[in-house]
């Protein structure tokens, strides 16, 4: 499970509509968990970030 930043008090500082709310990664994480997924990404900032290191290096 990767996750960027979650709605906690650890990361009050950041803007809430940057942040994944925890019910969400945790649908997700037991949803990909369930469906035997190897690698749960749980927001859009980690998908970008994911795709961006998976790309061709320069």
């Amino acid at each position: 499970l990767h996750v960027g930043y979650m709605d906690t008090d650890m990361v009050s500082y950041i803007p809430a509509d940057q942040k994944t709310d925890p019910a969400v990664v945790a649908t997700l994480a037991l949803d990909g968990l369930f469906a035997g997924a190897p690698e749960i990404l749980g927001d859009e900032l980690t998908r970008t970030v994911k795709a961006q290191l998976s790309g061709a290096s320069r």
